[in-house]
C-alpha cells in the first residue's frame, strides 16, 4: 500500500497545519483508526437535516461505525480537519481503480456547522484537489440534492459546473423524492 502514489503523497504532505479565514488553526490529515470515536462525535454535531442528504447513511453512531468499517482504502481516501482534539470536517476522494471511469474521482465534504463560512470547506476541497492531482484523477464530480442551494453555491465557487440533473433520484428518509445534481470539475482546465 505504501508504494502507491496516494500513500506516498499522504506521507510526504500531511499532516498540514492551516489557517481559516478568521485566523483559527486546523490540521488536515488522513483518517486513522484512532479517529473512530471522534468521527462519530463530529457527525453528531452536523445537523440531522444535513446528514439526511449525505451519500452515506450517517444519521446515528451505529451508521457512522458501519461506514467506517466498509471504507475501501483502495478506492476511498478520507481526510479529516482537526481543531484541538476535535474533528471538525471530513473530505473524501472516491475513485475507481479500474474500468472506464478510472480517471474520475468523486469529492464529498462535510464541515462542522460552527466552522462554516470560515473557509474550512475550501481548505478541505483544496486537500482533495491536491490528492486527486497526485492520484492522476482528471475529473472530479460532486453529487448533491438539487433543492439544497448551500452546497451548490460552494461547489460553483470552487469552479464546478452542472453536468446533469437526475429527476427523482434521491429518496429522503421521509419518502420524499428529490432531484440529484451532478457537478464536475476538470483538473486540467
Amino acid at each position: 500500500m505504501a508504494d502507491d502514489p496516494i500513500s506516498k503523497y499522504l506521507i510526504a504532505a500531511y499532516p498540514k497545519a492551516l489557517k481559516l479565514a478568521d485566523g483559527a488553526s486546523v490540521t488536515i490529515r488522513a483518517l486513522i483508526p484512532q479517529d473512530r470515536a471522534e468521527v462519530g462525535v463530529f457527525f453528531e454535531r452536523v445537523p440531522e437535516e444535513d446528514r439526511a442528504f449525505l451519500k452515506e447513511n450517517l444519521l446515528n453512531r451505529e451508521e457512522v461505525e458501519i461506514w467506517l468499517d466498509e471504507l475501501d482504502i483502495e478506492r476511498e481516501t478520507v481526510m479529516v480537519a482537526q481543531s484541538g482534539k476535535l474533528i471538525v470536517g471530513t473530505a473524501v476522494l472516491e475513485r475507481q481503480r479500474n474500468g472506464w471511469s478510472r480517471h474520475v474521482g468523486e469529492i464529498r465534504i462535510v464541515a462542522d456547522p460552527a466552522l462554516r463560512r470560515r473557509g474550512l470547506g475550501h481548505l478541505l476541497a483544496q486537500t482533495i484537489f491536491d490528492l486527486a492531482k497526485n492520484a492522476g484523477v482528471e475529473k472530479l464530480t460532486a453529487e448533491m440534492v438539487a433543492d439544497e442551494p448551500g452546497p451548490i453555491r460552494v461547489f460553483k465557487r470552487l469552479g464546478f459546473r452542472t453536468e446533469a440533473t437526475l429527476n427523482d433520484q434521491v429518496k429522503d428518509r421521509h419518502g420524499r423524492k428529490h432531484d440529484l445534481l451532478v457537478m464536475a470539475y476538470y483538473m486540467g482546465a
